[in-house]
């Protein structure tokens, strides 16, 4: 009788305790048992129904927002764009560009801004002289290397050189070659002579 109580599952206390008096009282055993059986299906069956409806919100919810995201794309009211006009709208960022103008207008900010634009042509200017004067120099030394007698013995010692490696290079080649055809007709000839 009392494992058909604890067979219950999940129903009230009271429910047991409801179902433990009556089973001391002489209510029929099955009877108890099929009507805690029905109280578990009827609470089982609310479960299942309200899982269902929560899943049912969490997709509408999840379009809405799709929808309200996209609409505020669309407006321009993107989290960047909120943040920007948060900023901008702020006390600190409005005091900061009223500094950061009147010292623009400050007589001593237009001195040193034209001093510093003057000072980077001038700079600019000098670079350009200082590249092309090098440039000048490297051709010169180009020229002169190019011409001169070291220059000229080196040429004619690397084209030698050259020239030799190739020769010997295609002698060797060349002998290779011979030494192949040769030893292709000597294979030749035995093949004939053993046949």
């Amino acid at each position: 009788m009392m494992e058909s109580v604890a067979n219950a599952g999940a129903t009230e206390p009271e429910e047991v305790a409801a179902a433990a008096e009556e089973c001391e009282t002489g209510v029929d055993e099955a009877e108890v048992q099929a009507r805690l059986d029905a109280q578990y299906k009827e609470k089982k069956e609310r479960l299942d129904k309200l899982e269902a409806e929560t899943a049912e919100l969490r997709i509408l919810l999840a379009q809405k927002d799709h929808e309200i995201a996209e609409l505020r794309e669309e407006l321009g009211l993107t989290t960047m764009a909120q943040i920007k006009r948060t900023v901008e709208n702020s006390t600190v960022f409005q005091r900061t560009k009223e500094l950061g103008d009147r010292v623009k207008s400050s007589e001593t900010f237009q001195r040193t801004s034209s001093s510093l634009t003057a000072a980077g042509q001038a700079t600019g200017a000098a670079m350009n002289t200082a590249a092309t004067k090098t440039g000048e120099a490297f051709t010169k030394v180009g020229t002169s290397v190019s011409e001169s007698q070291a220059w000229q013995d080196l040429s004619t010692r690397l084209k030698t050189a050259s020239q030799s490696v190739k020769e010997k290079f295609t002698a060797q080649r060349t002998y290779s070659e011979s030494s192949q055809n040769d030893e292709a007709e000597e294979s030749h000839s035995y093949a004939n002579t053993s046949s």
